[in-house]
């Protein structure tokens, strides 16, 4: 049996993409060697931690001077008078060092101890061993931890393999197919640009919602014609993303006044404008009608009848229970989304994101410096309470034709 070739590709983080190093100030503290066990705890209460202060988790704290870098090592330019002392490394953040020296000398009876020394070092994991071998020579004694690495800064490579193994079955290629009916049908009809999103519940392999673009469709006449001549670019609410979301909303809502919940919202409670379906490929799955097949088992491995055929869609997915509105939901875009998509992605807590075309100039998730990238990499980043594992289809990403396309034709999808 052939093996089945990988068609999607991870993007990579903010962490992983990163060029150079990012270097902090610190203070190395030369203390009396009794106090190994017991520096740390003593000066923690002193030091800042979390938001912009390094935790230097990275570092072993302390170090003998056979361990110091030799660069270090030079910067010790006193006589230590045969005393066994070793070196603590403290961030030299907001805290001057006469406050951390003044926390330590009740714990030190030594004459001429504590004393200080500068020192630069980098204020992220290393990213290999062979980094963190590299860094323990020329900066400080520093060790690579993949499992609280790759948690921080990008997806842990086991979750990862068997995310990827989930996602590339041959429904993926319906869903973006469908994704692309989705956009052709609002660029057709003048509602917006040529994108597309699906939503689908990965256990069921059902597809929740479909969205095309809708930046320039308007309910009233008059706005319908400005916005359809001018061609604006505003109106995020109306992106591709953002009415998938509200269309998985407005589901949740019907759902809750049908089992009895929100009855006293009933009547001022309205569901969301740009989770209307405006066209037939969305209105298809609009409704929460019954399954029209069965469902197969296993993750997301059923395959859809012929994307041309109005039948494709037969299997749709009503609505889900209580909990973040798109908790273990994946979506699949035909383009990268815009910054205010992608957030509104993470904050409905996706699962995961397929998409196919990069928009270096406007899109939110890809990492890659230079030229006019954002590579904002908001798809995982420790800053963020939620992350999404991301993929783009490099299948799909090589039919040509899509909007958007060229580098020169920057948007915001």
């Amino acid at each position: 049996m052939a093996e089945q070739v990988s068609f999607l590709e991870p993007l990579k983080t903010v962490h992983e993409n990163r060029s150079e190093e990012v270097f902090v100030r610190a203070f190395v503290v030369e203390i009396p060697a009794k106090l190994t066990s017991k520096a740390l705890g003593i000066v923690k209460p002193v030091i800042p931690s979390g938001g912009k202060h390094p935790s230097f988790s990275h570092f072993r704290r302390v170090c003998s001077l056979t361990h110091l870098p030799l660069d270090l090592t030079w910067r010790r330019d006193y006589d230590a008078r045969g005393l066994q002392t070793v070196f603590l490394l403290v961030p030299n953040t907001v805290v001057p060092w006469e406050d951390i020296k003044a926390t330590l000398v009740p714990h030190i009876d030594v004459e001429g101890l504590p004393r200080c020394f500068d020192a630069v070092v980098p204020s992220h994991a290393p990213l290999s061993v062979e980094q963190a071998a590299l860094w323990t020579q020329r900066y400080w004694p520093s060790v690579y931890n993949p499992a609280a690495q790759v948690i921080q800064d990008a997806p842990p490579l086991h979750q990862l393999r068997r995310m990827r193994t989930m996602l590339e079955v041959p429904a993926a290629d319906t869903y973006m197919a469908l994704a692309r009916r989705a956009a052709e049908a609002s660029k057709e009809l003048g509602h917006g640009r040529g994108v597309g999103a699906v939503v689908v519940e990965p256990e069921t392999a059902t597809v929740v919602a479909v969205a095309g673009d809708a930046r320039w469709w308007s309910d009233d006449p008059a706005t319908l014609q400005s916005l359809m001549a001018n061609k604006g670019e505003g109106r995020p609410e109306y992106h591709a993303v953002m009415r998938a979301v509200a269309m998985v909303a407005n589901k949740e809502l019907r759902r809750r006044i049908r089992a009895g919940g929100h009855l006293k919202f009933k009547d001022t409670c309205t569901e969301t404008p740009s989770g209307q379906a405006l066209t037939p490929v969305e209105s298809q799955y609009e409704d929460d009608g019954p399954v029209l097949q069965d469902v197969t088992s296993g993750l997301a491995n059923v395959v859809l009848e012929n994307t041309e055929s109005d039948a494709m869609s037969a299997k749709r997915a009503a609505s889900r229970g209580e909990g973040y509105l798109c908790s273990g939901l994946d979506i699949y875009l035909t383009h990268e989304p815009c910054v205010c998509c992608a957030m509104a992605m993470i904050h409905s807590r996706f699962r995961a994101c397929i998409f196919v075309q990069k928009m270096p100039g406007s899109g939110g998730l890809c990492s890659e410096p230079g030229g006019n990238r954002l590579a904002y990499g908001l798809f995982w980043r420790r800053e963020l309470n939620w992350r999404v594992m991301t993929f783009r289809h490099t299948q799909a990403a090589a039919v040509e034709g899509e909007e958007g396309a060229s580098d020169t034709a920057i948007f915001h999808a």
